[in-house]
């Protein structure tokens, strides 16, 4: 039985498949980033998903934002064998699982979900030409940068009236909850990211929209602009809710700067899967 897992930092899908490709268990808990959360987080997350497995699991695929760094790796493959004690453990990170989708083509890929990641694939192994230094420095047009941006036209006052009323109806907004969970919260990544979901919602608005093309902006200059001679020659492939829910204002943009061939992918696992 291979259980395949697709963690952001604020939900992990998790499945499990038998050698024929049937889809035996299902499950969604909160996601696991090995740079935010404890082991012990980590093993209660881990611990709720064995226990509904009524199968043996032979192997573990996981794929999260972090996955990459060999400290978050080792730690990671210790705590997955506490629980699934005979499967064989693969711990990849959220870009290797996106250039699986593509099946050895060559592309860039640009994540945008609670956070935003890119690299070129050439078919074959991955090139990051940009550091991994979190929320606090980068991410921009992920979720969280746009649940930032948001806070931040509420909080010094120049958001719209009309949103303004539907924001606080949304939210807790008041002072003390937010620092708290800004500074002293679990994740507070996945906090601004899910204010991400008010902008979706209102993104016909004009106050919105300028806002979004702001972001969608910052994605092509700064996560993409290592990759622009690449993204002449290859397809740019978009993973991740943020993009999918913006892959309108993302192609007009990528039409615009004369980057023609632009695809997306919400659900990356899905595409895994159909390799088995």
């Amino acid at each position: 039985m291979i259980l395949i897992a697709d963690s952001g930092s604020t939900k992990c899908d998790w499945h499990l498949y038998d050698e024929k490709n049937n889809k035996l268990f299902q499950k969604r808990t909160i996601g696991i980033n090995p740079m935010i959360l404890s082991d012990v987080e980590i093993r209660f997350v881990l611990q709720q998903v064995r226990v509904d497995i009524l199968f043996e699991v032979t192997r573990v695929e996981f794929y999260c934002a972090g996955g990459n760094h060999e400290e978050s790796k080792h730690r990671l493959i210790g705590l997955f064998r506490e629980c699934f004690y005979k499967a064989k453990v693969l711990i990849e990170d959220d870009l290797e699982m996106a250039a699986k989708c593509i099946k050895g083509d060559a592309g860039v890929l640009c994540i945008l979900g609670t956070g935003s990641n890119s690299c070129f694939y050439d078919g074959s192994n991955l090139h990051k030409r940009l550091p991994d230094l979190g929320y606090q420095v980068m991410d921009e047009g992920s979720g969280n940068y746009y649940g930032r941006e948001l806070l931040r036209s509420y909080a010094y006052g120049y958001m719209p009236d009309e949103l303004r009323k539907s924001f606080e109806c949304a939210y807790n907004l008041q002072d003390d909850v937010m620092v708290n969970e800004l500074y002293n919260g679990e994740n507070p990544s996945s906090y601004l990211a899910k204010f991400a979901q008010f902008l979706i919602q209102h993104k016909e608005h004009t106050f919105v929209k300028k806002l979004i093309k702001n972001g969608v902006d910052k994605v092509f200059e700064h996560v993409l602009k290592p990759y622009s001679v690449e993204m002449k020659k290859h397809p740019t492939y978009f993973v991740g809710s943020i993009a999918f829910f913006l892959q309108n204002d993302i192609t007009e943009e990528a039409y615009g700067r004369g980057y023609d061939s632009v695809y997306f992918i919400r659900k990356p696992i899905e595409y895994i899967v159909k390799e088995l």
